[in-house]
């Protein structure tokens, strides 16, 4: 009888510990906003890297990718310049391939093989010369007050809590990249908090932290109206030392030298001529909008007119249009539709009120988002002419 009350009692005790164990880990995983504010503590102690980034960037007019391999070291200049070197290891552009940028700190190197030219040059003579181009310009600043130093973060967790005034911030789950463990976060733009072009586009971003340090090893910006990007690292090490011979270069024979302070500036009017194209296609009008929408700004970005609208509460929304081969639409968590008698793609949020309707019609393709329903996205669509 004993030896059954003893049995009973060792099993009741093993039940406790493992449901507390399981109430424990519980309480211990960390959240999002922990494994931010462990990042930015590993970045702190970061002095030197190497890495492999496969690269991705689908905007207006320009779809590439490519992977990379580089090295780095901080403050290595005389005034904390760093220390780096990039070679380009597969790009869709061949001539690309091959490609070298590395700096001592003090000078630079920038060879493109298929070429065989160099760009090169001295990072005080480059910083006196934009000095001299900025000299007697004027810029228009839009802020509406000072920086105040007492809002500069001072902390890892002071600059998560300000990030976090912006952005939503939540766990989406584990992943694998290359042979990394990475925790997913996603960070979520709080609309109210964002400029009306920022919330007209959409998209948020995803950031890749490495399971254990929550070093970086990826971020990707998607669901805009106007692109996405993306870039991952599948092969990190920090802090294991660079060898100093990784950060020089030889000129290679024949090749031609071109001094980077020698290079002219982009002319400011001839861009904005050159903005100021008119497009070669015909553009469309909408003759149907949201009650008291009111046009308020028409931009070309990379060769696509994007009008933003505003309405009277704040919110907005923009039509883009645009002679392009790229899918700017995201390309996960939409549902097929028929737009103007071809297919299309709408993306609706329902929380945030806020929608994306992508679809081509020939070789234009056409994206309506923002603030905005499926209906009175489908309705501006339809009423194009």
């Amino acid at each position: 009888m004993n030896s059954r009350k003893r049995f009973l009692s060792i099993l009741l005790a093993l039940v406790v510990l493992a449901g507390t164990a399981v109430a424990i880990g519980a309480f211990v995983i960390p959240t999002a906003q922990d494994l931010l504010v462990q990042s930015l503590e590993t970045s702190q102690t970061i002095t030197d890297g190497h890495a492999i980034v496969e690269l991705s960037l689908d905007v207006p007019e320009r779809a590439m990718s490519g992977t990379v391999e580089a090295w780095g070291r901080l403050d290595a200049g005389p005034n904390g310049e760093p220390a780096f070197r990039v070679e380009v290891l597969t790009a869709d552009e061949a001539e690309l391939i091959g490609t070298i940028a590395v700096s001592d700190g003090t000078q630079f190197w920038v060879w493109n093989p298929a070429r065989n030219i160099v760009l090169t040059g001295q990072f005080e003579e480059l910083y006196a010369r934009i000095a001299e181009e900025m000299a007697g310009q004027e810029f228009d600043h839009n802020f509406e007050g000072d920086m105040d130093e007492a809002d500069i973060p001072e902390t890892p967790e002071e600059a998560v809590a300000k990030l976090l005034e912006y952005f939503t911030a939540e766990r989406a789950g584990s992943d694998v990249i290359g042979d990394t463990a990475v925790n997913t976060i996603r960070l979520i733009p709080i609309p109210e908090q964002m400029p009306e072009e920022v919330r007209a586009a959409g998209g948020l971003l995803n950031v890749w932290l490495r399971d254990g340090d929550s070093a970086p090893v990826g971020i990707e910006y998607t669901g805009s109206a106007f692109g996405s990007g993306v870039a991952r690292a599948t092969f990190l090490e920090i802090n294991q030392g660079v060898d100093d011979a990784v950060f020089t270069f030889t000129i290679p024979e024949g090749a031609t030298v071109i001094n980077a302070a020698d290079l002219e500036f982009p002319d400011k009017d001839a861009l904005e001529e050159a903005a100021a194209i008119e497009p070669d296609f015909d553009l469309l009008s909408p003759t149907s909008l949201p009650a008291e929408a009111t046009l308020r700004e028409t931009t070309n970005v990379g060769g696509a007119i994007v009008e933003r609208y505003g309405l009277p509460d704040g919110r907005s929304f923009t039509i883009a249009q645009g002679r392009t081969s790229v899918n700017l639409a995201p390309a996960e968590g939409g549902e097929s539709i028929t737009v103007r008698g071809v297919p299309g793609m709408i993306y609706t949020d329902p929380e945030d009120g806020r929608t994306l309707l992508n679809w081509s019609e020939g070789e234009i393709q056409y994206w309506i988002g923002g603030d905005l329903t499926g209906e009175e996205a489908l309705a501006i669509a339809e009423s194009l002419q």
